[in-house]
């Protein structure tokens, strides 16, 4: 019997650009109710193929889906439920900024069958949000999290690593904040400046400003003993949560368990084909005007591929891999890179694999240096 899959909606419409973001989004909302309209009938066109499977994950992503009205919202659950079994104990995330979370909106989230709400606080020090361009306040996103807690939902909460003016004491007042608002769920992000060409650029110009890689690794293992000591347990390279709160959605990606994408730049993996949508606002409704799928990409995924994504999607969990899948894909790829048996060898013996029983994980420190390994 096949696990349950999971839903993916890409909401692009945001209030403002962040000075971060390397995501497909929008704030110009004119046309936020053809898009809404597009979705349904993205849904529609999917229905043949969902037939007979069931779904316990639903996840709401962007963009700012928080900024939609939460009628909105509503109607978009309601309509996907409508269209596939979507199960009475779904996981149903949204993404919310702290600016949106008010007491009528999480009341309205709740009854529309939201469970799970995740919040992207980024920092709490105020000239750390305002280097990068956020709306809200320190004070505002401890009230968010506050008012979603204190309803009864699931709470995550985000934070990024290498902010513009961040230091380890900073870094540590967020993290203690974030622990201290009683949250089930912390995803942390290194800040990828090299997707903005004005942090890129700004970085160049006053390195300074920045913590230094040394400092980030420093800083990155502190933060995660300090969520450990808080019950968070460490269970995917960027993620912490307590037992049982581990974003049901997500560990569908990393486990290559079926999903389904609706939105513009939307993903799915379904009946072993990675398919993606075309990722203009433009040419996403424009095709769907027309009755059709908005694809970009549709391809097999073949024995071969399959293998390598087990080992690089599941070496991301802290669960790690069995060996004989790593030694399997080593034999590969050396080939093309003679040097990966020595220095896989290599990694295990400096302490940034390791191996437990018949499972290889990295280790607390290995996680640092992960995309090095994953990569090769």
């Amino acid at each position: 019997m096949n696990a349950p899959a999971g839903l993916y909606v890409h909401l692009p419409y945001c209030a403002s650009r962040c000075g971060y973001c390397a995501f497909v989004v929008t704030t110009d909302g004119a046309s936020r109710d053809r898009y809404l309209a597009a979705l349904e009938r993205e849904a529609s066109l999917l229905v043949p193929e969902a037939a007979g499977e069931a779904f316990d994950a639903v996840y709401l992503g962007g963009g700012t889906p928080s900024l939609l009205p939460a009628a909105s919202v509503a109607r978009l659950l309601d309509s996907l439920r409508a269209r596939f079994d979507v199960s009475g104990d779904a996981e149903i995330t949204l993404e919310a900024n702290p600016e949106d979370v008010t007491e009528d909106a999480v009341a309205a989230w709740a009854g529309a069958g939201v469970t799970r709400v995740s919040v992207g606080v980024q920092s709490f020090e105020d000239a750390e949000l305002g280097a990068v361009g956020r709306r809200h306040d320190a004070a505002r996103a401890a009230a968010a999290l506050e008012a979603l807690t204190r309803a009864g939902l699931s709470v995550s909460g985000d934070l990024i690593l290498g902010l513009p003016g961040q230091t380890p004491l900073s870094f540590r007042r967020s993290v203690q904040r974030l622990i201290g608002s009683g949250v089930a769920h912390a995803s942390v992000y290194l800040l990828e400046v090299e997707k903005s060409k004005t942090m890129e650029e700004d970085r160049r110009l006053r390195p300074d400003r920045y913590p230094s890689d040394d400092a980030q690794a420093d800083m990155w293992l502190a933060m995660g003993e300090a969520l450990a000591s808080a019950g968070l347990a460490h269970y995917e390279i960027s993620n912490w949560a307590a037992p049982g709160r581990e974003a049901r959605h997500n560990l569908k990606y990393w486990t290559r368990t079926a999903t389904l994408g609706l939105g513009v730049s939307a993903h799915e993996y379904w009946a072993g084909r990675r398919r993606a949508n075309v990722s203009t606002l433009d040419g996403y409704l424009a095709s769907l005007a027309g009755g059709a799928r908005p694809v970009a990409l549709d391809r097999l995924v073949d024995e071969a591929e399959a293998a390598r994504e087990e080992v690089f999607l599941g070496l991301r969990l802290a669960r790690g891999v069995e060996e004989d899948a790593i030694r399997r894909q080593i034999q590969i790829v050396t080939f093309a890179d003679s040097c990966l048996p020595r220095d896989y060898e290599a990694w295990v013996e400096a302490g940034i694999l390791e191996k437990r029983e018949s499972r290889v994980r990295f280790t607390e420190r290995g996680f640092l240096v992960s995309n090095e390994v994953l990569s090769r």
